[in-house]
């Protein structure tokens, strides 16, 4: 959904453009040399690199001209912010200054300015940027911009092309909304943990997940969709903007749309060894000779067949309906008996999804994640790269010439 909205708004990026009139072209030529002075000069300097999205693959930057002021906040706010930048967003973060629980990461092509919040001043200052800007991302809890005097409703009235993405676990109003909670919390509320954990006996209960899906997917991700949206809205609307409420909650709840619709399949969740339980043979990793490991994703029959005879079972597909737990006990064997990198080699050109089960420091590895400039490189982390790639019809036509003579 993302890719289809900000691919129209490239359609109509030069009418976002046109609104940026108020800001004089000195400001912004100052504003250009600074940070080309962040990216290139100024990381020599340090001895340290400063990643934009300019590094990426990307053909077209579809937010190009579009300013966003971005609160500095935790996890969905920043990737929000990140996501607007490598889409061609002008993102400024406010920084509050002094000690902060985790420092700012997620800073990919974005300016930063440090301004105090709670001075009269401060707040003045950050009045005056919402005048000029498209987008203000909000990290707090329901009514502190409001008692900060931030109200989005005044600063609409102020500028009524702003958009106020506010992201929150509960949303702005009921019960629940003014009370704190981190992605466990809200994944618990979606109905999502039971389904996520799987109903193996061998593993933990409803265990923890990373903080993932509720705070990125359910929260930044959304956010930046609803952004998108709500620009072309804006667009279509005669330019006038408006307040996004986004729920964690809700937008995991969104998420799991799939899971909702197919629940009641018992195949795929409520009979022992079923597809997504934690326990099917072909669902699941295995582990290798060097302790690293195999994953297994051979849902559908043919693909069932192929894992099978590449891996030289004794064990039949009717044994995997029949008794699933003595081939998982083959597969394991089998799979103990090669490296991960020798099976690498054994599935690269056979069709049954099965991959390599990488580490994060070892996806820059991957010739087709080189291929595609999926991570980018900086010090000793790969970070992922936008996504998804946008192209005009031309771009995406040379980019698959180039591909095809590579091979």
């Amino acid at each position: 959904m993302l890719s289809l909205l900000l691919a129209v708004i490239f359609m109509g990026k030069a009418r976002y453009c046109s609104t940026h009139a108020a800001i004089s072209q000195l400001e912004e030529e100052r504003a250009t040399m600074t940070l080309n002075f962040s990216r290139s000069l100024l990381p020599r300097l340090l001895g340290t690199t400063i990643h934009s999205a300019s590094t990426s693959t990307m053909g077209v930057r579809p937010l190009e001209g579009v300013k966003v002021v971005e609160l500095a906040g935790l996890a969905p706010v920043p990737f929000c912010g990140l996501v607007l930048a490598d889409f061609g967003a002008q993102v400024t973060v406010i920084k509050k200054g002094g000690d902060e629980l985790l420092e700012q990461r997620m800073t990919r092509g974005k300016r930063q300015k440090v301004v105090n919040l709670k001075s009269a001043e401060g707040l003045k200052e950050v009045r005056e940027m919402c005048l000029t800007h498209d987008v203000l991302l909000d990290p707090y809890r329901p009514g502190v911009l409001e008692k900060m005097g931030l109200d989005p409703v005044d600063l609409i009235k102020h500028n009524k092309k702003l958009i106020v993405a506010r992201i929150t676990g509960y949303g702005q109003t009921g019960e629940m909304a003014p009370r704190a909670g981190h992605d466990i919390n809200y994944v618990s509320l979606t109905g999502m943990q039971p389904t996520i954990a799987g109903h193996s006996p061998h593993r933990l209960p409803y265990w923890p997940p990373a903080n993932l899906l509720a705070d990125f997917a359910g929260g930044g991700l959304s956010a930046a969709f609803g952004v998108a949206a709500a620009l072309y809205h804006r667009h279509q609307n005669g330019g006038i903007g408006g307040v996004i409420d986004v729920s964690m909650v809700e937008g995991l709840a969104y998420l799991s749309t799939f899971i909702t619709a197919y629940k009641d399949v018992d195949v795929m969740w409520n009979k022992p060894y079923a597809w997504f339980s934690g326990d099917s043979p072909i669902y699941r990793t295995y582990r290798t000779a060097d302790d690293k490991y195999m994953a297994v994703g051979a849902l559908e029959p043919k693909f069932t067949n192929t894992l099978f005879e590449t891996l030289k079972l004794t064990s039949t597909i009717t044994d995997l309906l029949e008794r699933p737990q003595e081939v998982t006990k083959e597969m394991e064997r089998v799979f103990k008996s090669k490296t991960r990198a020798e099976w690498t080699k054994v599935f690269s050109g056979v069709d049954a999804c099965v991959t390599p089960v990488l580490e994060m420091h070892e996806v820059g590895d991957l010739k087709h994640h080189q291929q595609r400039g999926c991570f980018i490189h900086d010090g000793n982390k790969f970070w992922g790269g936008p996504a998804p790639k946008i192209y005009t019809a031309e771009q995406f036509s040379a980019s698959l010439n180039a591909n095809n003579a590579k091979q």
